[in-house]
């Protein structure tokens, strides 16, 4: 049985942007995206380790863990609902969990180097 060819215009694109699109599927931010991180980014930054602080002695692992899944849910959701208005499901929460860990690592290591704070 011979293959049959899939031509760019037959796929179906998942992921579609204000900013434009592209020849293949892959996800791209757009400026509402971009606006929702960078002011989660900018809460995480200042925001909670100053409530933090208020709560705890050393408010630093308290942070670290809300700052990260502050910061990969907010991309997690980025994705999910604004650019591809897609209800939860479990590919949401592995990719919420998975981008929090990461940024908690980030995290982890800016505030025990002390970079921040």
């Amino acid at each position: 049985m011979a293959n049959k060819w899939q031509v760019k215009e037959e796929e179906k694109k998942e992921y579609q942007s204000s900013i434009g699109r592209t020849d293949y599927n892959i996800p791209m931010i757009g400026y509402k995206s971009a606006f929702f991180i960078f002011v989660s980014g900018i809460t995480t930054v200042f925001a909670v380790p100053y409530l933090m602080s208020l709560l705890f002695n050393d408010f630093r692992l308290p942070t670290v863990i809300i700052s990260g899944l502050i910061m990969g849910f907010s991309v997690a959701f980025s994705q999910y609902y604004i650019e591809r208005r897609k209800q939860a499901d479990r590919k949401f929460y592995l990719l919420g969990g998975l981008l929090s860990l990461f940024m908690a690592g980030v995290f982890f290591f800016l505030y025990y180097a002390g970079v921040l704070f």
